[in-house]
């Protein structure tokens, strides 16, 4: 099974390169680790084998503010880590594919979904997933939208870069996200721009 492990990334020197990068920090991508209430099994499970997305690893950009304690206690949870962008290495298998070659447009906007969602859960505001088992538990932000450009054939097998920034938020409520996958040489692929609402009520 697939993991957030760096080793595969290491041999990509376009991905090596940028995670040496001190102004991001590296941490574990939450909806990779099964979970009881079935919450995450789409990238935790049918998305992690060895022809589909391999492997993954995360890393936010380092908030002016985050000390290292800080940051060992947002790794765990327990602390909103407060970054406004999020960057995600993926290694995309041929399972994934539309045409010969090219990976599925829904998987793509999957994978900009996936990865504004998680900005807003490393950021503390979507809660700690065991709470979210209770029957009366209350939901966390979902997808209002997610408006997708394709601008280029996303090519497989390889490594890609899905990105998410910050770009509005209302009433801690409502966030507007911004997303786009890039190749090795920066070239930007699609692009995706999310609205994430926080319901009133449980649906």
């Amino acid at each position: 099974m697939a993991t957030d492990d760096p080793t595969p990334f290491q041999a990509i020197p376009w991905v090596s390169n940028l995670l040496k990068d001190e102004s991001f920090i590296t941490l574990s991508i939450p909806s990779r680790t099964p979970k009881s209430s079935t919450e995450d099994s789409l990238f935790s499970k049918t998305l992690n084998s060895s022809t589909t997305l391999s492997a993954c690893l995360s890393q936010y950009r380092r908030p002016p503010h985050l000390t290292p304690s800080k940051h060992a206690q947002s790794a765990h949870g327990t602390t909103p880590i407060g970054t406004e962008e999020l960057r995600t290495f993926w290694i995309v298998g041929s399972d994934l594919n539309g045409y010969p070659g090219i990976l599925h447009g829904g998987i793509a906007a999957t994978l900009m979904d996936e990865v504004t969602g998680l900005l807003l859960t490393i950021n503390g505001n979507v809660g700690d997933a065991s709470l979210r088992e209770a029957k009366d538990a209350d939901p966390g932000p979902v997808t209002a939208y997610l408006n997708t450009n394709f601008l280029r054939p996303i090519l497989t097998p390889g490594a890609i870069l899905v990105q998410a920034r910050m770009k509005e938020m209302k009433e801690n409520r409502k966030w507007r996200i911004e997303a786009q996958i890039c190749d090795s040489e920066g070239q930007v692929l699609a692009t995706a721009e999310a609205l994430f609402i926080k319901l009133r009520s449980k649906i």
